[in-house]
C-alpha cells in the first residue's frame, strides 16, 4: 500500500481484520508492524496510551487532519468493544474523496509549477536566439564597418 495516505491505510488494515473477525486491535497492530513515519509513531503512542488507560484526548487533537482525528476516537471506540464496521465503511468513502480531492488541487497546481523551468531556463535562451543576431547586427554597425 505504498502512496497510499497513512489514515487511509490505517482503516484499511483495520477493516481487513473486522472482515476476518479479529478485534480492531489486531489490525491496528497489523498497521504499525507494516508502517512507518510520523502517523504510524502516533498511532503508536496513542495505543500505548489506551492500553494504559490513559486519557488520549490531548494526543488525538495534535494530529492536525480531522480525518485523523476521527479516524482515531472511531478507532478508540473500536478497542471498547463498539461494533464500527459499518462507521468505518463510511469513513472509508469519505476519506477517498478527501483523497481524490487533494490529488485534483495538486494537479491543478502542477502547469504553473512546471513553468518554473521554463521561464528559468529556456526563455533565457529563447531571447538569445532571438536578440543575438539582432545584438550582433547592432554592434556591427557601431564597429563602423
Amino acid at each position: 500500500m505504498e502512496g497510499v495516505a497513512p489514515p487511509l491505510a490505517l482503516l484499511l488494515c483495520v477493516k481487513r481484520a473486522l472482515e476476518k473477525g479479529q478485534p480492531t486491535k489486531v489490525g491496528v497492530m497489523n498497521y504499525l508492524k507494516r508502517h512507518q513515519g510520523d502517523f504510524p509513531s502516533l498511532v503508536g503512542r496513542w495505543l500505548a496510551l489506551l492500553q494504559q488507560g490513559k486519557v488520549t484526548h490531548g494526543l488525538i487533537n495534535q494530529s492536525l487532519s480531522p480525518h485523523r482525528q476521527v479516524l482515531l476516537q472511531l478507532l478508540e471506540r473500536g478497542m471498547r468493544g463498539e461494533a464500527i464496521y459499518n462507521v468505518i465503511v463510511s469513513l472509508e468513502e469519505e476519506m477517498l474523496e478527501a483523497c481524490e480531492d487533494d490529488i485534483r488541487t495538486k494537479l491543478a497546481r502542477l502547469p504553473f509549477l512546471l513553468l518554473i523551468p521554463l521561464l528559468l531556463f529556456q526563455f533565457p535562451a529563447f531571447l538569445l536566439l532571438l536578440f543575438g543576431p539582432l545584438l550582433q547586427n547592432f554592434f556591427h554597425s557601431l564597429g563602423g564597418g
